[in-house]
């Protein structure tokens, strides 16, 4: 029975894969262009092999019981080694796609640099470039469909191995619409004055530019990516903080101003991969091509420095005590 199990099993498993995941027949049937009938009927026929269900039902969704709980990690592994089985029969561990992900500038100034700098060494490397904030890569990196992800928190989850690599300055800038680009010598209390535009809180609860908690400022906007924020900058509308890297090539072309008034902390890099793809070549290398990318940007943008802080007078020397006029003795009478 075990063997005919095993025979008619592989062509259940992608389907019950996609359900898992998804957490409802509809979403996987729209991830496998598939009508939810065809979906729910595959998962009776697996669940009627298995002789038992594998999915308790709540409300209009499946939530994975135990016994689906231990298929879909089995599912997951059995990914991977078909991954790290393929790249070991074709010879060559840079035959292939290379699957990452990233987010904003981390994308256009670090990420994408490396994968085309990875592909002119290695010309039979697909890389495969795409989107995800930390909470779904993860879950792509443990099913076995990402390779490695990039992004801003030290986000931890289950099997996945975590590694800083580097950080990216950031700053405050305004653009030229704004009026703090042409005050003489703005100060913390000015540019607090202003509204800023911010970026989402992520997924450790934190506001992704570093702004610090003990400093109140004004939101005038709210956006998803860290990129965007340049277009606000730039649209002089309200004040911003960007990546030193991004804000640099405007600045230089008379388009944004640094105001250095606040010491911010520097943007977090790290690299996120499954524990059982530690080992793989294009992955390490991918890893160490976008740490020295990260290393360039920030020689090539550094962080502006703050104002020194005026130097206290001099002291005046005292001045020299003039000798006290001698007096002339009385002129003598002639007698």
């Amino acid at each position: 029975m075990l063997t005919s199990l095993r025979r008619t099993l592989w062509n259940w498993l992608p389907t019950f894969a996609e359900v898992a995941e998804a957490g409802s027949v509809a979403a996987a049937a729209r991830r496998l262009a598939l009508t939810p009938a065809a979906v729910s009927r595959t998962l009776r026929l697996l669940e009627d092999a298995l002789g038992t269900p594998v999915f308790n039902r709540v409300g209009r969704g499946l939530v994975l019981n135990p016994a689906g709980a231990a298929l879909r990690d089995a599912v997951r592994a059995a990914t991977r080694d078909v991954d790290a089985g393929l790249s070991e029969s074709l010879g060559d561990p840079f035959l292939g796609p290379l699957r990452a992900s990233s987010l904003g500038v981390l994308t256009d100034h670090v990420v994408v640099p490396a994968l085309v700098a990875l592909k002119r060494a290695h010309p039979d490397l697909a890389p495969e470039h795409a989107v995800h904030g930390p909470a779904e890569a993860a879950t792509l990196l443990v099913r076995g469909l990402l390779d490695v992800a990039f992004w801003y928190e030290d986000v931890t989850a289950e099997e996945i191995v975590v590694e800083r690599l580097g950080q990216l300055g950031a700053s405050i800038y305004c653009g030229r619409g704004h009026p703090l680009f042409a005050a003489r010598r703005p100060t913390l209390a000015d540019v607090l004055a202003h509204p800023f535009s911010v970026p989402r809180i992520g997924d450790t609860g934190r506001v992704q530019d570093g702004w610090p908690s003990d400093v109140p400022r004004k939101i005038g906007m709210r956006i998803t990516m860290l990129r965007s924020n340049l277009v606000v900058a730039l649209s002089g509308a309200l004040v911003t903080v960007l990546p030193d890297v991004t804000a640099a090539p405007h600045v230089a072309a008379g388009e944004l101003r640094a105001l250095p008034v606040l010491a911010l902390p520097p943007i977090e890099v790290f690299a996120a991969r499954h524990a059982g793809a530690l080992g793989r070549p294009p992955v390490q290398l991918l890893v160490e091509e976008v740490t020295r990318q990260l290393a360039t940007a920030t020689r090539r943008a550094p962080t502006p420095s703050l104002p020194s802080p005026p130097s206290p007078p001099s002291p005046r020397p005292p001045r020299p005590r003039r000798p006290a006029a001698r007096r002339r003795p009385p002129a003598r009478r002639a007698t």
